[in-house]
């Protein structure tokens, strides 16, 4: 279904309810702790194959590329703890075959942001760079990777979470998405 208004075209969202947000600051896997390079270095060797670890988070993308470690996907939003930076870190610059650029407002999971990571599934060394926010697309990571497939994403303050795609982990991705509200935005 297609929206329009004055302004242009909507696009379909699923919206956090305020309810869940507790939930979602639990981890769902295993959490590395400590500074910047011995998490990314733990991370790393956990996951062993780079070409199966997807990476949100601008800080957890540039730490695992600092150790030439090409993630499957980076997803990132240019900013570190709600801090505007400028667009693409460095560090990120001509390392990934593709780069996808997407729109998802914070707070939310856009159909857009969905298609992107779907596209992704089948590909390798891709960057998609959000206009707006990151922080929930590690759940649409968890329901479409394949299994055996890694999630790491950045715990503001504290380390990494680094979860295995699975069943289990698929299945709770499901759950959670299924108690976020349908929408529109601009």
């Amino acid at each position: 279904m297609l929206a329009l208004t004055f302004y242009g075209i909507l696009m379909r969202v699923l919206r956090l309810p305020e309810s869940l947000r507790e939930e979602l600051r639990r981890p769902m896997g295993t959490v590395f702790r400590g500074d910047r390079r011995s998490v990314a270095v733990a991370v790393v060797r956990t996951v062993g194959d780079c070409s199966r670890l997807w990476a949100v988070g601008d800080v957890v993308c540039s730490s695992v590329v600092d150790l030439f470690c090409i993630p499957k996907v980076c997803v990132i939003d240019g900013r570190t703890l709600r801090n505007v930076s400028l667009g693409i870190p460095t560090s990120l610059q001509g390392v990934f075959r593709d780069v996808l650029r997407v729109r998802n407002p914070p707070g939310s999971i856009s159909e857009e942001a969905l298609e992107a990571i779907k596209y992704c599934i089948r590909r390798d060394a891709v960057l998609i760079l959000v206009d707006g926010e990151e922080d929930l697309l590690g759940l649409p990571v968890l329901a479409y990777a394949d299994f055996g497939d890694y999630l790491a994403y950045g715990v503001p303050g504290v380390g990494v979470d680094l979860v295995k795609v699975c069943e289990s982990s698929r299945r709770k991705a499901l759950e959670l998405m299924s108690k976020f509200v349908e929408g529109f935005e601009t």
